[in-house]
């Protein structure tokens, strides 16, 4: 089987990004960048900056406002963006020096962003749990897998009487341990429905997949903790 050509376009991966090693994407990307003056983010290990911008780009290097806090210890930084469709972007590049207040990089020669969909997916912390009523019974201690604004799918080793065919829910209390960046949460959501029921041998557990019937408030919580989420596990270059 041939290897795909990825220097035409875009090229999804199952990791959950879309890459690019097209020269014109990535020269296009790189002038919107400076010319709309969008912020970046630079992250390497222990690291994140604040807010900067691309100040000048060419075939040779690139140019970045130079982060008041850079702790000049790492030569290869990751830059994070998010574009004209509020899509999450990056790109690794080796920083080859400092001159006027300038961080001097070399040029990208891969570009990676998020895939668009409907509700993104995030991983959750580890010992993530979340309980749950259903038929006037407190179901307790499910692990928590992943978790996105719309659902989230749960497991656990014992077996519940859930089809997995629109169960309905009630009570549902997730709690998300601390990480680096993110604090400890516990976000209840009043329904849900459990739409996918199935046995997930690697983990000796039964998975359901549950979406929410949530109110704006509760949206707006979710949403909150998985963008939050989801930039961390960028800064720290996971798989999302």
């Amino acid at each position: 089987m041939a290897t795909p050509n990825t220097t035409k376009g875009w090229q999804a991966e199952e990791s959950g990004y879309d890459i690019t090693k097209s020269p014109e994407i990535i020269a296009k990307t790189l002038a919107m960048l400076k010319n709309k003056r969008l912020f970046l983010v630079i992250t390497h290990k222990g690291y994140q900056s604040g807010s900067t911008i691309l100040v000048e780009h060419n075939e040779r290097h690139l140019q970045i406002d130079k982060p008041v806090d850079w702790p000049a210890t790492e030569s290869m930084i990751r830059v994070i963006f998010k574009d004209g469709a509020k899509l999450w972007n990056h790109f690794t590049v080796k920083v080859l020096g400092v001159k006027d207040d300038l961080l001097y990089t070399s040029p990208p020669n891969k570009i990676s962003r998020l895939q668009r969909r409907g509700h993104f997916r995030v991983e959750t912390p580890r010992d993530s749990v979340v309980s749950f009523t259903y038929q006037n019974n407190t179901f307790s201690n499910l692990e928590v897998i992943d978790l996105s604004a719309g659902g989230m799918q749960a497991c656990t080793k014992n077996h519940l009487p859930l089809s997995g065919e629109g169960d309905a829910i009630s009570n549902i209390n997730i709690y998300l341990p601390a990480t680096i960046n993110t604090g400890e949460t516990t976000i209840t959501i009043k329904k849900g429905l459990v739409v996918r029921a199935l046995r997930n041998e690697a983990r000796h557990s039964s998975c359901y997949g549950i979406t929410f019937d949530y109110s704006q408030n509760e949206e707006e919580l979710l949403l909150k903790y998985v963008r939050q989420r989801e930039l961390e596990m960028l800064r720290s270059g996971l798989v999302i």
